[in-house]
C-alpha cells in the first residue's frame, strides 16, 4: 500500500482550531436566551453528545439507550477503525495542550519524554468508572471525562460574571458556600493539570484520562497503524511523541494503543521512515511493532474490588428529596435515581441559567449528588420564562420540555412559616412573596394595607386596632417550587425566611394550564 504522504501537521491544527472554535462558540452560546437556530443546527452540548465515555456511562447507569447521545457510537466507530483520532483531531482539551506545548516550544522549555511507570492509572481508574456504571450507580466520577471537566471549568470561571448581579456575590462575599467551594476546586484542578503539562506534555492523557483510557481499549485493533522502514534510530519521533508511545531505544517498536494518530512522528522524521498506513490489524499487531499495554492483574483486579466495595456506600448516601428536602432539583428533572445516574456534572445547566439559583451540591447532600445541580431559592428564583437548562442539559437527566410546559410539573413546594413572618410577628404589611409568586399560589388573609399612592412595603405598621394583610398558607396544587417567595422573603428578614422551598412533591404534576407570564404576579 502506498505510504501516506500529505500535510498531516496543517491538516491536524486545522481540525483542532476548527473543533476547539466550535467548542468556544458552544460554551458561550449556552446561556439564557438559548438561540433557537443554532440548536437546530448544532446542539450546544454537541461535544458532550458526541463523547462515546458520556454515551456508556449513562446508557449503563440507565439500563437504557439515550437517542441524544448516540453521536457517541459514530467517535466508536471511527476509533476502532482509524485509532485514538479523536484525542490528536479533536478533543478540546488535547487541544489546549497542543497549544500549550508550542508555546513551550516556542520558550525552549523541556517538556517531552517518555511516559511515567504509572501510565496505566488510566486504564484501572476507567475499569472502576465502567464497574460503577454497570451496577447503576450514579457517581461524580464520570465529572473526569476530559470534555465533562473542561466544560465545567469554563462554566464555574465564565457563568457568575455573565451573571453581573451576582458577581460580587459568588466571588467575594460567599466563598465558604459549598457551591464556590466546588468551582474552586474544580477550577484548581484543571490548573492543576495545566500545571502538570509544563513538566510533561500531554501528562492528564498518559496518565488519568477515563476518555482516552476508553478509546485506548476500543483502537487495540485499529486499521489505520505506524509502520517504519529504513529507520536511522535518531530518537527524533521518540522525543517528540506528545504521548510517549514510541520506545527508545528502538523506535521502530510503539504501544498502538497511546498513539493519538498526530503524525507527528512523520512530519518530524528527517529520513521518511516513520509513516501511516491501513494495514490488517491482527497481522500487524506483533510485539515486534505495535505493543500491547500489559496491565498488572493485581491492581486491576484491586480497581474491580475498590469499585464493587465503593458501590453500596454511593447508593446509600444519594441525598434522596424524601428525607433531604432541601435537595431540590431543576425543574422537569428525571427521578432522582435516574437523575444521579443521567447527570455527568458538566456544569452546562449551571451555566445556561440566567439567575444563578443552580449551584454544584457539595457533600452536604452526600457522595453521590457531589457536582450536580441543586435549586439555591435564597440565592435567586427559577425564571418562569426560561428553560435553558433543559436544552443545554446533553444526557436528558433534565428532561426537554417546551416553555409553555415548565409549570406543569413540579420542582417543590413552598413552606411558609408564620412564625418568623413580620406580617405576622410584627403587624406590619409585607406582600412581597405574593407579589414574587407567578402561579398565585399564597393565600392571603385580607387586612389593612398602605395607600399605594402614598407607600408599600414591609416597614409599613397597621395602625392600632387593625391587622395588615398578610399570607396564610401555601397551595400545594399550584406551587411549582420556583423559589421566587423564599428569595424575595430573604431580601426582607434578617433571620431566616418565613418562606422556605422545600423538594416536597417534586414531579408531581400541578393544576395549572399553562405557564403563567412572569408579570401576573406583579398586579397583585
Amino acid at each position: 500500500m502506498p505510504k501516506l504522504r500529505v500535510p498531516t501537521r496543517f491538516i491536524r491544527i486545522a481540525s483542532q482550531l476548527g473543533f476547539f472554535s466550535l467548542w468556544v462558540f458552544l460554551i458561550w452560546s449556552t446561556r439564557h436566551p438559548i438561540d433557537s437556530a443554532i440548536q437546530e443546527v448544532v446542539p450546544v452540548s454537541f461535544f458532550l453528545r458526541i463523547d462515546p465515555l458520556v454515551f456508556t456511562v449513562v446508557s449503563g447507569g440507565l439500563r437504557m439507550g439515550i437517542t441524544v447521545l448516540l453521536l457517541g457510537t459514530v467517535t466508536l466507530g471511527i476509533s476502532l477503525i482509524l485509532g485514538r483520532v479523536f484525542c490528536g483531531w479533536v478533543c478540546p482539551l488535547g487541544s489546549l495542550f497542543d497549544f500549550q506545548g508550542w508555546i513551550q516550544r516556542r520558550m525552549k522549555l523541556k517538556f517531552e519524554g517518555p511516559s511515567p511507570s504509572y501510565f496505566r492509572f488510566k486504564y484501572y481508574f476507567l475499569a472502576t468508572l465502567l464497574t460503577f456504571a454497570l451496577l447503576g450507580v450514579g457517581q461524580p466520577l464520570i465529572g473526569f471525562d476530559p470534555i465533562v471537566l473542561l466544560t465545567r471549568s469554563v462554566a464555574s470561571v465564565l457563568a457568575p460574571p455573565l451573571r453581573v448581579s451576582e458577581f460580587s456575590l459568588s466571588f467575594f462575599s460567599s466563598l465558604r458556600s459549598h457551591a464556590n467551594l466546588i468551582d474552586t476546586a474544580t477550577l484548581l484542578l484543571f490548573l492543576a493539570i495545566l500545571g502538570g503539562t509544563t513538566r510533561l506534555s500531554r501528562i492528564w492523557c498518559r496518565v488519568a484520562c477515563p476518555l482516552g483510557a476508553y478509546l485506548a481499549t476500543l483502537s487495540k485493533f485499529s486499521l489505520l497503524r505506524r509502520k517504519t522502514q529504513d529507520c536511522v534510530r535518531c530518537g527524533i519521533c521518540v522525543k517528540h511523541c506528545p504521548t510517549g508511545a514510541i520506545l527508545s531505544p528502538e523506535p521502530e517498536k510503539y504501544t498502538e494503543s497511546e498513539c493519538i494518530k498526530c503524525f507527528s512522528c512523520s512530519d518530524d522524521c528527517p529520513v521518511d521512515a516513520n509513516f501511516f498506513q491501513l494495514q490488517n490489524p491482527l497481522a500487524s499487531y506483533t510485539k515486534q511493532h505495535a505493543l500491547p499495554v500489559e496491565l498488572e492483574r493485581r491492581s486491576f483486579v484491586g480497581a474491580l474490588g475498590v469499585a464493587l466495595t465503593a458501590s453500596p456506600t454511593l447508593a446509600l448516601s444519594s441525598g434522596d428529596p424524601s428525607t433531604q428536602k432541601t435537595l431540590i432539583r431543576p425543574p422537569h428533572s428525571r427521578e432522582e435515581g435516574e437523575f444521579l445516574s443521567a447527570c455527568i456534572r458538566c456544569g452546562e445547566c449551571m451555566k445556561a441559567c440566567p439567575t444563578g439559583t443552580l449551584k454544584p451540591a457539595g457533600l452536604e447532600h452526600g457522595l453521590r449528588a457531589l457536582w450536580t445541580p441543586v435549586l439555591s431559592p435564597q440565592v435567586a428564583a427559577c425564571d418562569p420564562s426560561c428553560n435553558a437548562c433543559s436544552v443545554a442539559c446533553p444526557t436528558t437527566a433534565i428532561q426537554p420540555y417546551a416553555l409553555d410546559d415548565k409549570f406543569k410539573v413540579k420542582s417543590g413546594t413552598a413552606v411558609f412559616q408564620s412564625s418568623l413572618c413580620i406580617a405576622h410577628t410584627e403587624n406590619k404589611y409585607c406582600n412581597e412573596c405574593v407579589r414574587a409568586c407567578p402561579t398565585q399560589a399564597i393565600a392571603v388573609q385580607d387586612g389593612w394595607k398602605p395607600d399605594t399612592q402614598v407607600d408599600q412595603g414591609a416597614d409599613v405598621p397597621a395602625p392600632d386596632g387593625l391587622l395588615s394583610r398578610r399570607p396564610t398558607h401555601v397551595s400545594f396544587e399550584r406551587c411549582i417550587g420556583c423559589g421566587a417567595c423564599e428569595t424575595t422573603c430573604n431580601t426582607i428578614v434578617l433571620a431566616s425566611p418565613a418562606m422556605r422551598t422545600t423538594s416536597a412533591g417534586r414531579g408531581v404534576t400541578t393544576q395549572l394550564d399553562q405557564t403563567p407570564s412572569p408579570s401576573t404576579s406583579k398586579t397583585r
